[in-house]
Formats: C-alpha cells, structure tokens, sequence
C-alpha cells in the first residue's frame, strides 16, 4: 500500500491513499489532500503513478515544493521521503500490502522460513512508526524498543560521535523500556569505537570467549556475554551505532539478528535525517520569523527616525543661520550656544578681548569658564604667546607656590634642579587660574604680591623674576560674597575682577542643549569612524527638560554614555536614570495633602512648552507646531485662548 501522511500542528495524522489517479496537494478544498498553508498555491503540486512508481509534480507554484530538503519540479519518490509546501510536511509511505498479508499468515514457527516471514513483516510495521515520528528524542528512544524487541536483547543504545571524536550517548533503553542511568550506562567503548571507524557491524555470541576482542579489556571487567553492534550511516557516512547486549546469556544473538538490526539501522538512519532535516526546518522557519520580526522593528524605529529628521534638519540649519548671522567681532567656533544669555556672553567677550587687564569669569562647574579663557586668549593681544593653566583647587598651599613661582635647586627634599614656575612658563602670554576662590589666605597674599610687583621669587630663592602676564581667574564661588565673609582678600579681588564675565547656567538657557548634543555626538561618532548617532523621538525633550546642575560637563558625560550604551540610533532607556526619572517643575506635585486644579496646571503645563518651543523656533508656528505634535491650527487657537503674543 502507498500512501501520503501529513501531520498537521496539532499533531493529528492524516493518510491519503495514493492509487491509479494523480493526488492533487494545495490550499484549496477541491484537493484529495488539502492543506492549511498561506504559502502554498490554490493547486500546488501533485503525486501521480509512471512506470511503476510515484512521481512528484509541481504545478508551478508560487513558493516552490521542497523534496528532502532540496526544491524539486518532476521527481521520483522513494519510500520515508519528505515532502515540504511552505510549513507542512507529507511523508511517503510504500509497503508492498499484498506481500505483507502473504507474510502474516505465516506461523511464527522456528523453522527458518517462518522466522524470515515473521521478521520481515515486523521490520515493515517498525519501518512504518519510525517514518511517523520527527521528534529526534523519542525517535531514538523508537528504534530501540522495535531493535530489543526483535532481538530480545537486555539493553540497548544508540551512540554518536562527539565533536572531540568521542562517544555519546543519544538514548538507552532496557528490556523493560526504561531508561539506563548510572553504572548501568557501563559499555565496551573499545568496541563501540571499532564499529565507528571500520563502519562494518559485530556480532559477539559469546564475547568472553571470542578471539577477535581477546585484547579487549571491558569485555572481560563488564562480564559481557551477548553483543551486537551495527553502524548508524547518513549517506556514506557513519554518523552513529546501535549497541544491544545481553550481560547474562551466551548465544543471545545470531546472523539473522545482525541481519535484522542492520536492515532496522537503514530504516533508522533514513528517519533520523528525515528528523534531523524537519528540525532544522523548523530552526530556520524560527529565524525567519525572528529576523521578521528584527525588521518590523528597525523600520518602525527608522520611520520615527525619518519623521524626526526634518525637525532636527531644521533644527542645524537655524542654528547655522543663527551662528553664521552672530553680530560678534570674533568667530567664536569653539563655543556652542545660540540662546539668548549666551548671545550676551559673546558680544560681553567682544569688548574684553581687546582689552589686556585681567578678567574674572564667574560661573558653575561646567559651564565652560575654561572655554572663555582660551577664547580671550585666541583673540586677544598675546595670541602668539603661551597659554597657561592652573587649576588652584587641585593642590596645596606649598604645592601651588612652587608650581605657580617655581623653585631653586635645593629650596627642598627632592629639588636637585632648579624650576620654572608657571608664571615664568607664560611670560608674555595668558595665565589662567581656575577656582581662585579656593586658595588659602596665604597663598591669596603671594599671589597678591605677584600681581603687584609684576615679579615673582621662587621657592628658596632670593632674586626676584620679572613677569609679564595676563591674568585670567575663575571661580564657581561668588568671590564677592567671600570677600563679606572675610574668606578672599578685598584688595586681591580688585587686582583679579577689573573685567568680569558671568557664564549662565545650562539650565537657563536651555535652548542652545539640541546644539551641544548634535556637536558631542557628531565629534564622537568622527572619532570612533562611525555613522552619526541619532536620537530617537523623546530623548531630545528629556534632555531638554533636565536642569543640569553639572552644566554643560554633565551634558557631555551624557552624550558619552549615549555612545557607549547605544548604536546609531539611541533610545530613551539608555539614558541615566536622573534624566529618565525627572519631572519638570511645571508639573511637579505638591504637598501630599493639597489637590491641585487639573485645568489650571494643563494651562500651565501647555503655557510653558509652547513658549519654549515659539522660542526654540524664533516663533515660526508651523515648526513650533510640529515639535507639539499639534496641527498649526491648533497651535493658532491655544495661542489665542492663552493670550500669547507672537
């Protein structure tokens, strides 16, 4: 009898008997054997008796039919085939039925014939629930319950070869169909490997007594009686072995039982590669599915990327424009910001830098007051001569007079040389000390001298160094304050605050954040010769709605940690958690016990973004209106209804 069989994903089976007609396979219901499959055609292909045999005949389907794993057009099919349409496999199944009745009504007698008979139609029926199972687990633990049975062997085992070149065991079984665990796994390997590398099987009717394995230790320790091993073959090759033995009786096994296990060892081999092939099936069929799904959602990323690119196209441009129309005397390239506060910085630097009496910057940490400082000296007069700097936080008092004034050979343990000091180093040129308001009162007095007298006496010296410098200090402290405190020198901070400049906190002028952002990533992504990074949609408002208490520095390690934790595109739950978590003020809670009026704090929460996004885009509404996420007509009558003036 010949037949298809096709198990469907709910595991149910399926038989179609195929006979003198052709058996049309395809989605559509009008099919001997229809199946349930979006990529299979309407009449896909179909299985039709030549000469004896079954062809397979694909009607010129859309997705292709698949034979053992290789695309097929008009082919022969041989028994334990696998047909594939799309995800659904059919199985040829042929067994000679007549001959098969013929064989039953044999006696299973002893006479050899009988035994012949009987084994022959058991090899049949084993052929046929091996060619139906395709999962690999309990195919092994299949093949050996029908080979125990048939050679009523005590054990059983199917081994493979290891990727070392080694043994493995794939399955063990006893007579009982339980699993073999423990010191029961004990086998001749010597043998086992013997049967791997010469591909021909071993019969031992008494392997204690048998010359062939007289070398062979196991045999002897394990007490072996009865053993039987064939090769398991794919192709020419010998991937595998069957192992059965009988520890206890001599003769357990004969030629016809090798006979047997060797025909049920073909039948084996060609369903574990029928298994072997639906898994990997299965394995692609899951990583196509995975990398779908990989891509759905990289083009749902990139069409939130593209929809944000204009925003951010327009965003450079402005701030191009913006930089390019600077009513400023000195290209300041290196400094960043289009804001309004920092506008007033640039036109302040303008009239400084022309100057060459001493300037104080006054600012946070990390709001660039070192930027400024290298600007004035760019700029200035002595852009031709030395730029030093100093921070006078980073030591001490005797550490700093020596590093600023320079010392004698011998002025103390360790000065077997003489050195020049800082303000020698940068004779002509510009010194810049940063956090001034940290030194001691003491070093504030030397330093005062310094600045007085126009020279400088190295530590242990006693002639003094003339010096011609321009100073350049800076503090995150107000040093005016200090001087009401008594903790800075008056007289000092007269010498040092001739000229002043006040660096506005990022978080007051968070308009210019989109273009520091756009510069670190840009400079990074240079650096590591890379794409450019972009932010995906949100990142951008977190940012600008942070309030930065470590300035433009904080927002640099920001954009650094961006990089790192991110590919090209950067995401919002790679941000620090401080940014992630913070709530703007606007939107802040109360006291616990108060309620606040929800339209009065919508009003307020709108009021507030729509300034800053008129402001951002120089009160163009149709940009402010895109980064709302709001039509412009929208926008128009929020404007109106919150009295806002454009």
């Amino acid at each position: 009898m010949t037949k298809l069989i096709l198990l469907t994903s709910d595991g149910k089976r399926v038989e179609c008997p195929l006979g003198q007609d052709a058996v049309w396979i395809g989605r559509s219901r009008e099919n001997a054997l229809p199946i349930p499959d979006r990529r299979a055609s309407r009449r896909h292909c179909r299985v039709e008796p030549r000469d004896g045999a079954y062809v397979l005949i694909d009607d010129g389907s859309a997705n292709g039919t698949l034979v053992n794993g290789q695309l097929a057009q008009n082919r022969p099919l041989e028994a334990g085939d696998v047909i594939q349409i799309g995800a659904t496999r059919i199985f040829f199944d042929r067994i000679d039925e007549g001959r098969t009745q013929e064989i039953e009504h044999f006696d299973d007698g002893d006479d050899e014939s009988g035994r012949g008979q009987t084994d022959l139609l058991r090899l049949q029926r084993t052929a046929r629930a091996l060619n139906s199972e395709l999962d690999r687990s309990k195919l092994f633990d299949l093949i050996l319950d029908h080979a125990i049975d048939i050679v009523r062997a005590e054990r059983g085992f199917v081994l493979l070869r290891s990727d070392g070149g080694g043994l493995e065991f794939a399955a063990s079984r006893n007579f009982a169909g339980d699993a073999v665990e423990g010191t029961e796994l004990d086998i001749s390997r010597s043998l086992a490997h013997g049967v791997l590398e010469s591909g021909e099987a071993i019969c031992a009717v008494n392997a204690l007594e048998d010359e062939r394995f007289r070398d062979v230790q196991s045999i002897s320790i394990l007490g072996l009686r009865s053993v039987i091993c064939v090769p398991l073959r794919e192709h020419d090759d010998v991937v595998g072995a069957m192992y059965l033995d009988n520890r206890l009786q001599r003769r357990a096994f004969g030629p016809p039982d090798l006979r047997m296990l060797e025909a049920l060892a073909d039948h084996a081999a060609v369903a574990l590669r029928n298994a072997r092939l639906f898994a990997e099936t299965e394995a692609s069929r899951a990583e196509l599915l995975e990398a779908r799904e990989r891509v759905v959602a990289l083009n749902s990323r990139l069409e939130r990327i593209v929809r944000g690119q204009s925003l951010e196209l327009e965003e450079l441009r402005d701030a191009f424009r913006t930089r390019s129309s600077l009513d400023t005397k000195y290209d300041y390239t290196e400094i960043f910001g289009r804001s309004p506060a920092i506008l007033e910085t640039l036109r302040l630097l303008d009239r400084v830098v022309d100057s060459d009496v001493p300037v104080h910057i006054q600012g946070e940490s990390g709001t660039g007051k070192e930027l400024i400082a290298r600007a004035i000296h760019r700029h200035g007069l002595r852009k031709d001569r030395p730029f030093i700097s100093e921070n006078c936080a980073a030591l001490t008092e005797t550490l700093l007079e020596s590093e600023l004034f320079g010392y004698v050979k011998g002025a103390f343990t360790g000065a077997d040389r003489a050195r020049k000091g800082l303000f020698e180093l940068a004779h002509t040129g510009t010194l810049f000390l940063d956090e001034v308001g940290d030194m001691s009162q003491g070093m504030q007095r030397k330093l005062l001298r310094a600045l007085q007298e126009g020279e400088v006496r190295p530590v242990g010296g006693v002639e003094p160094v003339h010096v011609d410098v321009r100073i350049v200090s800076a503090s995150n402290r107000d040093l005016r304050e200090m001087v009401a405190k008594g903790e800075f020198r008056e007289d000092l901070y007269y010498r040092l605050r001739v000229l002043q400049i006040s660096m506005p906190p990022l978080r007051e002028r968070s308009e210019d954040v989109p273009l520091l952002v756009s510069h670190f990533l840009d400079r990074e992504a240079r650096r590591m010769g890379g794409r450019p990074i972009r932010l995906a949609p949100g990142v951008m408002d977190k940012l600008i709605a942070y309030y930065w208490p470590g300035n433009v520095r904080e927002l640099e390690n920001e954009c650094l940690r961006m990089v790192a934790l991110s590919g090209e595109i950067v995401e919002t739950d790679v941000l620090s958690e401080q940014i992630r978590g913070h709530v703007p003020q606007a939107v802040a809670a109360g006291p616990p016990d108060e309620v606040r009026d929800l339209g009065a704090l919508v009003q307020q929460v709108e009021v507030a973004e729509i300034e800053k996004a008129l402001r951002l885009f120089d009160n163009n509404k149709t940009k402010a209106a895109e980064a709302l996420c709001i039509s412009r007509f929208a926008l128009q009558r929020k404007l109106e209804k919150y009295g806002i003036d454009v």
